[in-house]
């Protein structure tokens, strides 16, 4: 979704929400794709595309996706370059494998993950060695790739606290939903209806324009801090095809 200052533009998307984004069932093989455009105190530093994949696999829902995020930014105080590609798999709506390698600011990240049994094991690798993480899954109720702001229900109240494990950082955390409002959004020639939703925990604070279309959860824009910095993401273009 950490201040990496900039790291924050994608992997609080998704790895930033993210973010990337996250899709629930399919009906039929449908491909989407995204682009964004990341921006820091009015200057353009990046951009993310994100694809994925909805098909069927014995009856249920299965998704892959994949983000590409390339951050080079350069200040007086400092600089930042960041090149990542992050994987992942979701069926049924849960994640059950995901990935995250590159280089950020020089440094190597080779992150692999995947849903055991009862728990999400992560094994990062780190200069020829492992260390692994393990979540159980009873700790959590959704990922960050799930993006459950797209679809919760907020008819009875505008506030919901959740259990999510943040992939990124690899923990579980009490993440608060809050429904600003229900709105549009343009993306090039295109109004498309969404919501508006902040959402904060210990780690990341954000506002969020994320629309469920009927297969797959498209987020529009995306607003944060992080230290002492700011970002916005911004949809360039959202195309589908079957």
């Amino acid at each position: 979704m950490l201040f990496r200052p900039f790291v924050m533009v994608w992997t609080c998307l998704v790895v930033v929400c993210l973010m990337p984004l996250c899709a629930y069932s399919a009906h039929g093989p449908v491909k989407t794709v995204a682009h964004y455009s990341v921006s820091s105190m009015g200057l353009t530093i990046g951009d993310v595309t994100t694809t994925q994949r909805t098909s069927e696999e014995d009856g249920a829902a299965r998704i892959a996706f994949e983000t590409n995020t390339t951050v080079k930014a350069s200040f007086l105080w400092m600089g930042y370059h960041q090149e990542t590609i992050e994987k992942g798999t979701l069926q049924k709506g849960h994640l059950v494998s995901y990935s995250r390698k590159g280089r950020e600011n020089g440094v190597t990240i080779d992150v692999v993950g995947r849903l055991e049994q009862s728990a999400f094991r992560f094994d990062v690798h780190d200069q020829g060695a492992t260390r692994t993480v393990v979540i159980p899954r009873s700790s959590y109720d959704y990922t960050t790739m799930e993006c459950p702001e797209a679809r919760l229900d907020f008819s009875d109240r505008q506030q919901i606290t959740l259990r999510i494990l943040d992939v990124e950082k690899m923990a579980v955390v009490a993440r608060e939903y809050h429904l600003v409002q229900n709105t549009r959004y343009s993306v090039g020639d295109k109004d498309l209806p969404c919501r508006v939703v902040d959402f904060s925990d210990q780690n990341k604070k954000a506002r969020r324009w994320i629309a469920w279309d009927g297969s797959a959860v498209v987020m529009y824009r995306q607003d944060g801090t992080g230290g002492k910095s700011s970002y916005s993401v911004k949809a360039i273009s959202v195309t589908k095809a079957m």
